[in-house]
């Protein structure tokens, strides 16, 4: 299992810290503004000049409280957007180890919502979630002291009002979280419903299936969005208990002060510091919602980080140089059967497999997966202990399985390429590799090629995967069935390279033109 990693780590500790020091300093502006309040009343009730040092306070606190809350948001941004920095490389780097059968069979819509809806909840709790729970700790106390500077009855009196208000909110505030998680829960599986038949939706509609997909839709939205409601219901509520607690204060502050003779200054000096209380008790009714939040997104990382990964071998060595021997021994394949075979260096075999099996070996031969059982063994020595840089290096695959990232041909073609050829080489190895037309019809090497190669017929990606593998020159070459999507002079041209190549070859099939030979056997899997 990855480790979650630590909300607080020592750089974001002094991020946390530099946000208390700003709220701090807010705090400080608003008691100012507070205290010059009063001077101006107590100035005006007494019918005296206006105190020019009072009104430039009360100018100033203003500014520096705009000023320090800016600041203080854009350090909170800074920690959470670290923050989800971090996860995001955790995600990865745990997906990036697991099987790739186990992320092949994943929900479409799996990854992009780690990647996306619940960054959002980590994001907001540590900028704003702590924050805002910073800001409670010291403008509350901040307030409370300033009020009983000016008047310590008033203090007193608004004491009990504020801390009922404060229970409630913590008390109510559990209420939002398994809220909270049948609405994510919701959202995820609307949004990975979406993902996986908005590209089949024409097709859907010629099934006949597009208004029985509508409904199922909208009875699963009714469902979300009176789930929402309730949640949002519940998290105003929260956020609306301090305006109820300011206007019974407020009304508090002004019968006692005026019972009690308190100047008038001094009563709207204090009304001020109410205001004060006003903007973090609502930040703390909010706090509950970020927690919840990042509580149930939390569970959900937590589940995605405790997935089975392959195991990382202790040994690092290499595959020898040259051609590789392969032995499988009782290796299970998905369909139930089991193989076992042994190639000599630089022979070649068709394995009489089912295209499922066939890629599923050819998966456990490069260790994206393992297989439930067996062994395999490259150049004499067992795949677990050989270093993943060298399985990357000495192994071909020529396929339509070739991993394909947005961006221009040239950077398609050397994906994973410690150095990167020069593009009159790499001009060469277009048309050696018939794939000329895609060159054209790109406009160059710097022709952008979609998402997931979305626009690349099977073919094409079987040239790419070749072209890639002449760019290696590995010493093992697996060749998969979708060869046979090429047209009789490029699978001439790849028969050829196969044949001149020093390297071991297992194939799914044989090639149509090619006659039968003494090294080229069949091996069929057994049950």
């Amino acid at each position: 299992m990855t480790p979650v990693p630590p909300l607080l780590t020592p750089a974001r500790k002094r991020g946390l810290a530099l946000v208390s020091f700003l709220v701090l300093l807010q705090g400080g502006a608003m008691g100012l503004a507070a205290f010059a309040t009063r001077a101006l009343f107590d100035a005006m009730h007494q019918e005296t000049a206006l105190p020019a040092l009072m009104l430039a306070a009360l100018v100033l606190s203003g500014v520096a409280t705009a000023t320090v809350r800016v600041l203080a948001r854009r350090a909170g941004e800074r920690l959470g957007q670290d923050y989800a920095r971090s996860l995001r490389r955790a995600l990865f780097d745990h997906a990036a180890r697991m099987p790739a059968r186990a992320v092949a069979t994943r929900r479409t819509g799996y990854m992009s919502l780690r990647f996306v809806g619940d960054m959002t909840a980590f994001r907001n709790w540590l900028a704003l979630g702590l924050p805002r729970l910073i800001a409670a700790l010291v403008m509350v106390p901040c307030a409370l002291i300033a009020l009983a500077l000016m008047a310590p009855l008033l203090a007193l009196v608004v004491l009990p009002i504020l801390s009922f208000g404060i229970a409630v909110i913590l008390l109510a505030g559990w209420k939002l979280l398994p809220l909270h998680q049948d609405l994510r829960q919701r959202r995820a599986s609307i949004a990975a419903d979406m993902a996986e038949r908005m590209p089949l939706a024409p097709h859907l509609d010629m099934l006949g299936r597009r208004r029985r997909e509508a409904r199922q839709m909208n009875r699963q939205l009714s469902a979300m969005i009176e789930v929402a409601l309730r949640r949002i219901t519940w998290a105003e509520a929260l956020k609306a208990v301090p305006d109820l607690m300011a206007g019974a204060a407020a009304a508090v502050v002004i019968v006692a002060g005026f019972r009690s003779g308190i100047s008038p200054g001094t009563i709207a000096g204090a009304l001020a510091a109410l205001g004060l209380l006003l903007q973090p008790m609502r930040d703390l009714g909010s706090l509950w919602n970020l927690r919840a939040a990042h509580r149930a997104a939390q569970q959900k990382l937590s589940a995605a980080l405790s997935r089975a990964q392959r195991p990382t071998p202790a040994a690092r060595r290499a595959l020898p140089k040259g051609a590789l021997t392969v032995a499988l021994h009782q290796v299970a394949l998905p369909s139930g059967q089991q193989i076992t075979c042994r190639l000599e260096a630089a022979t070649r075999r068709v394995l009489d497999l089912e295209p499922i099996d066939f890629a599923s070996l050819c998966d456990v031969i490069q260790r994206l997966d393992e297989a439930p059982s067996g062994e395999v063994m490259l150049g004499e020595r067992p795949l677990q202990d050989l270093s993943a840089g060298s399985l990357r290096r000495r192994i071909g695959r020529i396929d339509g399985a070739a991993v394909i990232l947005q961006g221009s041909l040239r950077r398609v073609l050397t994906l994973g390429l410690e150095e990167r050829p020069s593009d009159a080489r790499l001009l060469r190895l277009v048309e050696r590799c018939h794939l000329s037309p895609l060159l054209d019809r790109l406009g160059g090497l710097d022709g952008r090629i979609s998402e997931g190669g979305r626009m690349l017929s099977l073919s094409e990606r079987v040239l790419i995967s070749w072209a890639r593998v002449r760019l290696r020159k590995p010493g093992l070459l697996l060749i998969g069935p979708e060869v046979r999507m090429l047209d009789d002079q490029t699978r001439a041209r790849l028969m050829r390279y196969v044949q001149k190549r020093e390297a071991t070859v297992i194939s799914a099939t044989a090639l149509p033109f090619e006659r039968k030979t003494n090294d080229m056997s069949e091996v069929r899997a057994g049950g």
